[in-house]
């Protein structure tokens, strides 16, 4: 099957009310929380796994291509977008799915393969400087909200469960955020949110601006381990240590803020993150707070050396901003 279309506007599908499933009488038009968004997603993952079987799959070949030459939401230029995907011997290929949009692109690969244990699935994706402004401005109109991210990600999975996958993930994800009036909310992700509240304990100050945030980690059997971790603002430069279960959906991090300009007694202090994906807190070790004690004690000596000596971090953060990242793998 091929399909083209010159122009595809998201608007003209005007869904209302409905829904792919039938809704139960009880249901509410109250809001999700984030859990309950993904308690769904996994059991709608799970469904859809029951239904690609290995037999169902082997009983088919299918190939599918799909060209859109512009894609808009309202009065957004979302840009063009292309798929490929196919179903041979067993084996579900989905992709690249690549969207292009005015500053970046996205490309993503899918392959899915079912046994009568368990679903080996490899994921890999290629966002390079994408415009999140306008996703977000469908999900809340009137928001100001904006900027662009890129993400590298492959990883390779064997779980009993689509929803599992991350679980027992091995691979690597990276990802650079060039953020504009960020906030929580509208974007409900745990990451998202992480983020957002590390900027404002760091760095309060709303006169300062949040230049990038940039994350490399290695993904072994679920278990998220840093590489480099980032958070540069016009004022200060924030660098981390710190570890992700995705099984236990735990976190546990070490953020050191720097001020970029050498101050007599600037506090600095590290901070803790732990807890769970849903529910961490934010807040300073007693090891930790001693640190700082020290540091403000003994400012009255290294920072005129610091002075001195004219080295100070640029406060557009270029030098740790100016990301690139290896493109992902290639699926078979």
């Amino acid at each position: 099957m091929d399909l083209n279309a010159p122009v595809v506007q998201l608007d003209d599908f005007k869904l209302g009310d409905w829904s792919p499933v039938e809704k139960k009488p009880d249901e509410g038009s109250k809001a999700l929380t984030a859990e309950e968004v993904r308690r769904k997603a996994a059991q709608a993952s799970d469904q859809t796994q029951k239904l690609l079987s290995p037999e169902m799959l082997h009983r088919q070949d299918v190939f599918l291509n799909v060209a859109v030459t512009q894609v808009l939401s309202g009065n957004d230029k979302l840009g063009a977008g292309r798929m490929q995907a196919r179903l041979e011997n067993g084996r579900a290929d989905i992709g690249p799915i690549e969207v292009e949009v005015p500053g970046g692109s996205a490309t993503l690969r899918l392959g899915y393969e079912p046994t009568e244990q368990d679903v080996n699935v490899d994921l890999h994706i290629d966002v390079d400087k994408f415009d999140y402004g306008g996703l977000a401005r469908r999900i809340q109109p009137d928001t100001d909200l904006g900027g662009t991210f890129s993400v590298r990600m492959d990883v390779d999975s064997r779980a009993r469960y689509l929803s599992e996958i991350l679980r027992h993930g091995n691979g690597r994800i990276e990802f650079a955020v060039w953020p504009q009036n960020m906030k929580s909310g509208i974007f409900d992700l745990w990451a998202v949110n992480v983020l957002v509240a590390l900027s404002q304990e760091v760095d309060p100050d709303k006169a300062s601006k949040v230049n990038c945030a940039v994350g490399r980690f290695s993904l072994s059997d679920g278990k998220l381990t840093h590489r480099a971790i980032v958070l540069d603002t016009s004022k200060m430069r924030v660098t981390g240590i710190g570890n992700a279960n995705f099984d236990e959906e735990t976190l546990s991090l070490r953020m050191r803020p720097q001020a970029k300009t050498a101050q007599f007694f600037s506090l600095a202090t590290p901070i803790q993150v732990s807890g769970t994906f849903e529910n961490f807190s934010i807040g300073v070790s007693p090891g930790d707070a001693f640190e700082t004690v020290a540091r403000l004690a003994t400012s009255i000596i290294w920072v005129p050396l610091q002075k001195l000596s004219g080295k100070k971090l640029p406060a557009d953060g270029a030098d740790v901003c100016n990301v690139q990242f290896e493109s992902a793998a290639i699926v078979r």
